[in-house]
């Protein structure tokens, strides 16, 4: 559990738990698992993400698989990806600066692979 405060990009490879804030691109390869709350500019998943999260951008790749709630402007699943939850979209002019959003730690089950 812990959490992080990214200034640039962020990759997740591995497992990770807590509260992230990216200020750019935040991406989950086909083998990380994220379990939390997010937030930033653009999100990409392939891997496993389960929680909540605060983007502009969501993409969901082939084999991703996103469940919680999402907040966004945009949210793109191609053929493979999944997406199992609620999402409320984000006015388009509603928050340019993300970092301003209240952020906290949401302890959830462990994602089972």
């Amino acid at each position: 559990m812990g959490d992080i405060d990214v200034s640039g990009q962020l990759q997740v490879d591995g497992a990770m738990e807590g509260s992230i804030c990216a200020q750019d691109t935040m991406s989950v390869g086909a083998k990380g698992q994220v379990n939390g709350c997010v937030k930033g500019q653009l999100v990409q998943i392939a891997g496993r993400f389960k929680g909540e999260m605060w983007f502009q951008d969501l993409a969901i790749f082939p084999g991703g698989l996103v469940s919680g709630k999402v907040h966004c402007q945009q949210m793109v699943i191609e053929p493979g990806g999944s997406f199992l939850g609620h999402r409320d979209e984000i006015a388009a002019q509603g928050h340019d600066d993300y970092s301003q959003l209240e952020l906290t730690s949401v302890l959830l089950e462990p994602i089972e692979v």
